[in-house]
């Protein structure tokens, strides 16, 4: 723990700024990706869910 603590301070002491400019396209492909992120995760889950139906599906029919 000591040794995050020491390293926290060092990137607050040599911190600068950036000067950075993110221009609306920027944020609207954040929420693009997000969204898109969302989307994959629920199609997972639904995929997982589907097969683990269809494993104790094929127990019962045995």
């Amino acid at each position: 723990m000591n040794i995050f603590k020491i390293i926290l301070f060092f990137y607050f002491v040599f911190m600068t700024n950036a000067y950075a400019y993110l221009d609306p396209a920027t944020g609207s492909a954040i929420v693009a990706a997000i969204v898109a992120g969302f989307a994959t995760f629920t199609n997972y889950l639904k995929i997982f869910k589907q097969k683990i139906k269809n494993l104790f599906k094929k127990k019962n029919k045995k």
